[in-house]
């Protein structure tokens, strides 16, 4: 995840159950079907699986920060300075509306971000909600957002649309004062992969947001009820062409001010499902896979392989 040190910075398939049906065959019947086995994922396409989750989640609460401060700073782009290759359009700031657009690396060179973010507050009867009003609810349209991870040129393109709803209402001033601030999160994205694939993502979810002395937390969770999972995060089809949920039990958290930890995942479990195969995600995990007890590394995840072994991998968070 992008590193930022001020406070304006502050705004992640169905279980599959093949049943064995015997019995007597007329003589007349036709033959059975045989069955479709079930996918094999190898090591590097389970490490794609979680990656693919891992920086679509990433980049989407990155790109929501952005956004978050731009809303806080209408009529004003002083904040921009922070933001490397952003620039913010507020000509039509007036009725709601504000662009971003980039074009070029992050302020620590881990990422090149282009395209445009377009943001429209409610806009009725010639007034503005305001951003922090409780039950505001934003619209960001994604117009070929596309991040590159620099150390190794792997990308992912966003098209589509998030809903943002301030629930209880409050910015950064309130986080500041001891409020805690709630943002509920529905979106529909059109995600392209540096391949080429292309695959729809639907998102539902919670960003909460405290401050104790100082330390902000974020903390982010699944908040919807898909099929038989009651933490749905996320859901669509992975770029193997396989329908995946995304649940998750523990909601995951990082520091986004008053720590030299920032942005790293302390906590959390996702889990990812799809036909016969589960992925463990879980964060904040040393280099060996064990819970970190400093800053931590990164995450590590597991699965069941063909032999039904548990393997694990862990990956660093840059």
């Amino acid at each position: 995840m992008e590193t930022k040190s001020t406070l304006t910075k502050i705004v992640f398939a169905i279980a599959f159950i093949g049943l064995a049906i015997t019995g007597c065959k007329k003589a007349d019947s036709p033959a059975p079907v045989p069955a479709t086995p079930a996918p094999t994922y190898t090591s590097s396409q389970q490490t794609q699986r979680a990656n693919d989750q891992s920086n679509v989640e990433n980049q989407c609460n990155t790109a929501m920060d952005d956004a978050n401060t731009a809303m806080q700073n209408c009529s004003r782009t002083r904040h921009t300075e922070t933001v490397c290759n952003l620039t913010v359009d507020t000509s039509l700031a007036s009725q709601g509306k504000i662009t971003l657009n980039y074009n070029g690396n992050d302020c620590s060179n881990l990422t090149s971000r282009t395209g445009s973010i377009v943001i429209q507050l409610p806009y009725n009867n010639n007034t503005v909600t305001t951003w922090t009003t409780a039950g505001a609810v934003a619209k960001l349209t994604f117009n070929n957002y596309k991040v590159t991870r620099l150390s190794d040129n792997k990308s992912i393109t966003y098209n589509g649309f998030h809903s943002i709803k301030n629930v209880n209402g409050g910015g950064a001033v309130q986080l500041m004062l001891g409020s805690t601030i709630l943002h509920q999160i529905r979106a529909n994205m059109v995600i392209t992969f540096d391949d080429g694939t292309t695959r729809t993502w639907q998102i539902a979810k919670t960003r909460t947001f405290t401050n104790v002395s100082g330390l902000v937390t974020a903390t982010v969770a699944g908040d919807s009820t898909f099929s038989t999972y009651v933490h749905a995060a996320v859901w669509g089809t992975n770029r193997l062409g396989q329908a995946f949920t995304v649940d998750m039990p523990t909601a995951f958290s990082y520091y986004m001010l008053g720590s030299v930890c920032l942005y790293r995942p302390l906590t959390g479990v996702v889990i990812d499902y799809v036909p016969s195969n589960t992925l463990t995600l879980t964060y904040g995990v040393d280099f060996l896979g064990n819970p970190a007890t400093g800053c931590p590394f990164g995450y590590k995840f597991a699965w069941m392989d063909a032999n039904n072994v548990q393997q694990h991998i862990v990956i660093p968070y840059y």
